[in-house]
Parts: structure tokens; C-alpha cells; sequence
């Protein structure tokens, strides 16, 4: 009904919020004419994409309310006085429905205690608190088994509760990139070299996550010999703290464009349109390129299950090596010298790439 409005509760930087992106979808088409407010959290401190930054034009969400997340001591004292302040906010608004996107186990004890809040906040019906998939932590043995892409396990909540789920779309239906942010790119063209007319390939190099980086020298190896054999055109993607990487990438290819530190998350995506594949990292840039309808060459450590969080579609390359310490969740590897990402070679990564290119021009 128009004069509905509904909660979405989902937490999240970058890679959390764009495979959440399918599901936000079916939201919205279930609920037309419904306003959409997402409740997320701001973490003190961090330097992260906020959800906002993403979503905005898209048509998916039409307001926020925005909670801080402070672990300093100060924080934690005044958390029950932000968490009463929060719960005021939303029953002003007079929400009824919410719909639950947090990632999680369907066993945690946190889903109890969020419905007591929500509850207390006026809510009365609960969309996305069941038919969990998610494998519980330790219950898995050697090698991991392939588990539902998160998308889809966050889909298959919104279908238990009786939502019906539109079917997927490609490139950057899910958030409406806007012909602004597309001619931002110009933006690389003036800054750069002309690319003659060269294949753009998008470079993903970071990863705010130590236990996920493929050595740069192993990008710079891989890149020339594309350059040598395909003449392919370089373009570095991530974060501003990706800035100098990059620049240290281009300067030894001695060709290509620097997107990373140089456009904002929208107008990145906008430039991954034009790109013919992407290389990368696991990370919030390889879902990016994902869902902007761009083949992906994924590089990924073992540190989690494998498929839980591989580019969203069938077409993709995912070079993971299962080894027995797999599944650890480790954010830096201390113990095994990061053998599951360092088993992916260059030849390994130029042969996906090479045959990658090969499909394209059938």
C-alpha cells in the first residue's frame, strides 16, 4: 500500500550492501509504493564505504536512519542510551513491518534479541527471520563444502517469509547509474594518456584484509605479460588507500588509468561498465564489477567458505585453492604463510584471463 512503510535492517560496508543488492530489489518490487527506510550502522573510526554512498538514486531505499557503533571505552558506556534513543526514532515513525538483512547464522542468539528490540520499537510483522542457510561456525571439516552465494541466502529468507523474488538482471539495473556519473569517466581521460582505442581491463589489486592480497609484484608480472601478448589497457579500482598502489602499478606498465582515489563509488562503477573483465581480489571492488555486468577473474583465499561470497553470476573465473587450514576467518594469515592465495600463480591467472578474452571475441 502507498502510505506503508517498512524497515530494512542490514548491516555493512561495500561487499555487504551490493550482494544485498538483489535482495533490496525484491523488496522494493514487492512493496512498490511502500517508503523504504534502511537502518544501518555507522562504525566510529573506520574508513569504509557507508551504505548510502551506493544506494543513493537508485530508487531501492528512500530514507536512512544511521546509528554510530563506537568500541571505544566511552562508546560501549553510552551504548544502551544510544540503542533507547534509536528505539524512540523508529516508533515516531510509526514502522510496523521490517524486513531482516543482517548476515548471520540462523542458530545466533543476536536474532532473539534484535526482535525484542523491534518489537519494543512498535514493529509488528517480521520478514527475513527465517530459512537461514548459512553453515554454522565449526561444524564443517576438511575440505569445505560450496555454500549459496550470500545474494541468494539472503533471497531465500525473503522467500520463506512468503515474498516473491523477481528474476535477476545484469549490469547496473539494481542501481540506476545515472548518465552524470557515467561521463564522470572523463574524468580518467583527462588525467591520463589516450588509450588508443585498447581493451580497458579493471585491475583490483586491495583489500582491506591482509589474508586476501595477491602479491602486487604478481599484478605487475601478470598485467605486462597481457600488455606484451593481448596490448590490453590497464585501470586500477579500490578505495583511496588503493591510491598509491596504483600509481606504483601504472608507472611500471607504463600505460593505463587510475580510477582508485580518483572517483567515487558510483562513478567507479559507471567505469566498470566500459571495462571488458575484471582482475582482482576478494573485495567490495569485485562485486562491484559483478554486479555492473562485468566478467570477473576472482582471486580468493581459503579463509572462508567458497561460494558464499564469489562474483554473483554464472559466467566468472574463481581461482581458490581448498588447504587444510581453510576456513580459519583469519583477517591476516600468521600461522601458514597465506598458502591457500599464494598456491594461484601468475601463469595460473594469465591462462583464466587469455581464455577469458578468447570467449569474448566468439
Amino acid at each position: 500500500m502507498k502510505n506503508d512503510r517498512i524497515l530494512v535492517y542490514h548491516l555493512g560496508s561495500l561487499g555487504d550492501t551490493l550482494v544485498a543488492l538483489p535482495a533490496l530489489r525484491a523488496v522494493r518490487e514487492n512493496f512498490p509504493l511502500a517508503h523504504i527506510t534502511l537502518l544501518t550502522d555507522l562504525q566510529s573510526g573506520k574508513n569504509r564505504v557507508q551504505c548510502h554512498d551506493i544506494l543513493e538514486g537508485s530508487g531501492l531505499i528512500d530514507d536512512y536512519i544511521l546509528y554510530k557503533i563506537d568500541n571505544s571505552f566511552l562508546g560501549k558506556a553510552l551504548y544502551l542510551l544510544r540503542m533507547a534513543k534509536l528505539l524512540v526514532v523508529i516508533r515516531k515513525r510509526g514502522i510496523k513491518t521490517l524486513i531482516y538483512l543482517v548476515r548471520t547464522e540462523g542458530n545466533n542468539p543476536r536474532i532473539k534479541r534484535d526482535k525484542l528490540f523491534f518489537i519494543c520499537s512498535g514493529i509488528k510483522k517480521f520478514i527475513g527471520m527465517s530459512g537461514f542457510t548459512t553453515p554454522q561456525a565449526g561444524t564443517a571439516s576438511y575440505p569445505l563444502p560450496t555454500i549459496p552465494h550470500m545474494s541468494d541466502q539472503l533471497l531465500s529468507r525473503l522467500t520463506a517469509s512468503g515474498l516473491s523474488v523477481p528474476p535477476i538482471v545484469k549490469s547496473g539495473q539494481y542501481l540506476n547509474i545515472s548518465e552524470e556519473e557515467r561521463e564522470s569517466v572523463e574524468k580518467l581521460l583527462r588525467h591520463g594518456n589516450d588509450d588508443g582505442g585498447r581493451l580497458w581491463i579493471a585491475i583490483g589489486p586491495g583489500s582491506k584484509m591482509p589474508a586476501k592480497v595477491w602479491p602486487k609484484e604478481r599484478f605487475r608480472d601478470l598485467v605486462q605479460q597481457l600488455i606484451d601478448s593481448h596490448d590490453i589497457w590497464p585501470v586500477v579500482f579500490g578505495g583511496d588507500e588503493d591510491e598509491s598502489l596504483g600509481r606504483e602499478l601504472l608507472a611500471s606498465w607504463g600505460r593505463g588509468y587510475l580510477a582508485a582515489g580518483t572517483l567515487n563509488i558510483r562513478e567507479s562503477m559507471a567505469a566498470l561498465e566500459r571495462c571488458s573483465l575484471y582482475i582482482g581480489n576478494d573485495t567490495g571492488t569485485l562485486h562491484m564489477a559483478a554486479f555492473m555486468g562485468v566478467r570477473c577473474v576472482g582471486l580468493y583465499s581459503a579463509r572462508d567458505y567458497p561460494g558464499a561470497w564469489y562474483p554473483y553470476g554464472d559466467d566468472h573465473v574463481v581461482l581458490r585453492h581448498a588447504v587444510p587450514c581453510e576456513g580459519c576467518m583469519l583477517e591476516e594469515c600468521t600461522e601458514n604463510n597465506m598458502a591457500c592465495i599464494l598456491s594461484t600463480g601468475v601463469d595460473d591467472v594469465y591462462r583464466a584471463v587469455v581464455n577469458c578474452l578468447n570467449e569474448s571475441t566468439k
